[in-house]
C-alpha cells in the first residue's frame, strides 16, 4: 500500500485578501476550512459581494466529510449561504461562530447541520481525521486555529490569529497546545499572511478602550463610531466608554444588531440595563448625552454610517460638534470609498477620528514576530503561507526561512494552484479552476459574465437603443429607424449625429435581402452590429446596443 499524500486546493484567500476556502485531502478523504466572501473590485457593477467558484470540486474525486470554521468574520463565513445548500455539508465551529453562522443561514431559510468544534484539547472524529479547534487570540470571539490530526502528522491551518498578551475575555491564544502539536509532529502549518508586512509585534486590542473613552468624554456634541459588526470585543469597549462617559447607546445596522443579539444570549457581551436606546427614540436625548454604532465601516452604501453622512437616515442628522470615530481599518481596494465618507461627514460640520490619529483600532493579525512565534512552537515540516496577496507570501516565506525552515520546504501557492506533499517533499501539484462567483446580496442571483461585461459596457460608453419598424408582409421598413442615447456625452450624440446614424442605418438595412428581413431575430443582430461598428468609426466608443425590432 503507497503512503498518504497531502493534497491541498486553495479556492480563496491566497493571493489575495477576502473569500477564505481551502481544501485539505489525504488521498481522496478530504475538509473544507473556511467559506468566506469578499468585496467587488472597481468595474464588477452592481456586484454585492463575492464568493469563490467551487465547480472544480466535481471534477477533484473528493469525498468531502465536513466544513471546518476558523472564526465568524465574513471572509471566512460569508460565502456559507450561497455554497452550503449545494454541498450539504455539516459545519465544525465554536460557540460564538456557530451561532453567527446561524443567523447569517437564516435569512435564506437553509437548516444547516452546525456542530461543535472541540477547543480544550479534545479532538472530534471527523471521516479518517480527529479535528480539534486550537483557541487563538483575534478581533472577533471564539477565534481557533483548526489542527487536522493525519497519518502524515498535524495540519495546522491557523485561520487570522494574533498573540495578544492580555485580550478582552481573557481567553488566550493556547500557546502550550500549539507546543505540544510541535512535539507530536506538525506536517504542514498554514499560516496568516495578512501582517507579514509589519515588524515586531502588534499591541493589546485593550489599548483601544482608554482612547475611546478620551475621544467621547471630549466630544461636546454626539458621538458615533463605526466598526466591524461582528467585533464584540470592540464593541463592549465602545459600550463601556459610553456609560464612563454618561452616555446612552443607539444600534443603526441590522447585522449589529443581531451580533450583538447572539453575544448577550451566550452571556458574552454585557450591557447594563437601561443603557441601550431604540435608534428611533432619539429625539428625546440631549446630544452629549447619545453614543451611536454604526455599520458601514468600509463606505458601504446602504449601510448606517454611509446613510447618516449623506443625511439619508431618519431621525439623526449630523452637525456641529458630533464626532465620528472610524474604529476599524481600511479593507485595502476600499480607500477612496472611505475618503468620500468622511468628506461628507466634515460637509456636515461633523470631525472624523480614525486610527493614524488616536489608537482608535489595532489590527487582529499577527505581525512578523508573532509569525516567527507560531513557527518556532509549531516547528513544522513544511510551510504553506496563506491568507494575503502575493507580497505577503513572499514575506511570511521569508520569515519562515530565517526562523530555520529550510527554503525547499516551503511553498508558495495561490489560487487555482495546488500543492502536493508527502515524507519525500512538497511541491506543486495541477492547477484547477478556482475563480469567483458575483453575487446580487439581495435576490442572491449569481451575476455571470456576461452580465458584468454589459454592466460594464453601460457605465463607459453607454446605451443607445434603434426602434425598427417593418412590414410584415413586404418586409420593408416602414419610416426611418428612431434612435435615443442614454449616458452617452451629448457632444457625442447631438440630434444631428444621431439622425445621421438612423439614416445610414435605414439604408444599410434597405441594402439587406427581404429573406433575412423577415427572420426578426437576425435582424435586431444585424442593428446591432452595424450600430456598434457606427458608432466605433464616427465617435470612437462603443456604447451598448440595444435593438427593438416591430414587424407590422
Amino acid at each position: 500500500m503507497s503512503d498518504p499524500r497531502l493534497r491541498c486546493f486553495p479556492f480563496g484567500g491566497v493571493g489575495e485578501f477576502g473569500k477564505n476556502m481551502m481544501v485539505y485531502a489525504i488521498d481522496e478523504d478530504a475538509v473544507i476550512v473556511d467559506c468566506g466572501m469578499g468585496f467587488p473590485e472597481p468595474g464588477q457593477h452592481g456586484v454585492d459581494h463575492v464568493v469563490p467558484d467551487i465547480s472544480a470540486l466535481d471534477q477533484l474525486g473528493l469525498k468531502i466529510h465536513a466544513m471546518l470554521i476558523t472564526h465568524g468574520h465574513e471572509d471566512h463565513i460569508g460565502g456559507l449561504p450561497h455554497l452550503l445548500p449545494r454541498l450539504k455539508l455539516p459545519v465544525y465551529a465554536t460557540e460564538v461562530t456557530v451561532e453567527l453562522i446561524r443567523g447569517k443561514l437564516s435569512e435564506t431559510g437553509y437548516k444547516a447541520d452546525l456542530r461543535a468544534l472541540p477547543e480544550n484539547g479534545d479532538t472530534v472524529q471527523i471521516g479518517p481525521f480527529d479535528v480539534e479547534g486550537v483557541p487563538v487570540t483575534h478581533s472577533i470571539m471564539d477565534a481557533v486555529s483548526v489542527a487536522i490530526h493525519t497519518p502524515l502528522g498535524v495540519i495546522i491551518h491557523t485561520g487570522d490569529f494574533k498573540l495578544d498578551p492580555s485580550p478582552i475575555d481573557g481567553r488566550a491564544t493556547a500557546l502550550h497546545r500549539f507546543s505540544q502539536l510541535g512535539d507530536k509532529g506538525v506536517f504542514l502549518l498554514a499560516s496568516d499572511s495578512t501582517n507579514a508586512t509589519h515588524p515586531g509585534s502588534g499591541p493589546s486590542e485593550r489599548i483601544v478602550g482608554p482612547a475611546l473613552r478620551q475621544a467621547v468624554a471630549q466630544c461636546k456634541g454626539k458621538v458615533i463610531v463605526t466598526t466591524f459588526a461582528s467585533n464584540m470585543f470592540r464593541i463592549q469597549q465602545i459600550i463601556d466608554a459610553a456609560i464612563a462617559c454618561g452616555r446612552r447607546v443607539s444600534v443603526a445596522g441590522r447585522s449589529l444588531e443581531r451580533n450583538m443579539k447572539i453575544t448577550q444570549d451566550l452571556n458574552r457581551l454585557r450591557i447594563p440595563a437601561g443603557t441601550l436606546v431604540d435608534i428611533k427614540q432619539l429625539q428625546h436625548i440631549p446630544d452629549h448625552e447619545l453614543l451611536i454604532i454604526a455599520t458601514g465601516s468600509q463606505g458601504e452604501s446602504r449601510a448606517a454610517i454611509g446613510r447618516i453622512a449623506q443625511d439619508r437616515f431618519t431621525g439623526l442628522k449630523l452637525g456641529h460638534g458630533d464626532l465620528v470615530i472610524f474604529s476599524s481599518s481600511n479593507i485595502p481596494g476600499n480607500e477612496r470609498i472611505i475618503a468620500g465618507l468622511y468628506n461628507h461627514i466634515y460637509r456636515r460640520g461633523a470631525r472624523v477620528l480614525h486610527a493614524r490619529q488616536a489608537a482608535v483600532h489595532v489590527s487582529g493579525h499577527a505581525h512578523a514576530h508573532e509569525l516567527k512565534t507560531m513557527m518556532q512552537l509549531t516547528r513544522p515540516k513544511y510551510f504553506y503561507p496563506v491568507h494575503g496577496e502575493y507580497r505577503n507570501l513572499i514575506e511570511h516565506r521569508d520569515l519562515a526561512v530565517a526562523t530555520g525552515i529550510p527554503f525547499e520546504q516551503t511553498i508558495i501557492a495561490e489560487n487555482g494552484y495546488s500543492v502536493v506533499a508527502d515524507h519525500d517533499g512538497i511541491a506543486h501539484g495541477p492547477g484547477f479552476h478556482a475563480g469567483a462567483v458575483f453575487v446580487d446580496g439581495d435576490s442572491r442571483d449569481e451575476i455571470d459574465d456576461y452580465v458584468l461585461r454589459d454592466r460594464r459596457f453601460l457605465a463607459e460608453d453607454g446605451m443607445i437603443s434603434a426602434t425598427v419598424l417593418l412590414s410584415q408582409h413586404e418586409g420593408t421598413l416602414l419610416a426611418d429607424p428612431e434612435l435615443v442615447a442614454r449616458g452617452v456625452l451629448h457632444e457625442d450624440v447631438s440630434s444631428d449625429i444621431l439622425s445621421a446614424a438612423a439614416s445610414d442605418l435605414a439604408g444599410f438595412l434597405s441594402s439587406l435581402d427581404l429573406e433575412l428581413l423577415a427572420d426578426l431575430d437576425a435582424t435586431r443582430e444585424e442593428v446591432r452590429l452595424y450600430l456598434r461598428r457606427w458608432c466605433k468609426r464616427r465617435l470612437g466608443r462603443r456604447p451598448m446596443v440595444l435593438p427593438v425590432v416591430v414587424a407590422i
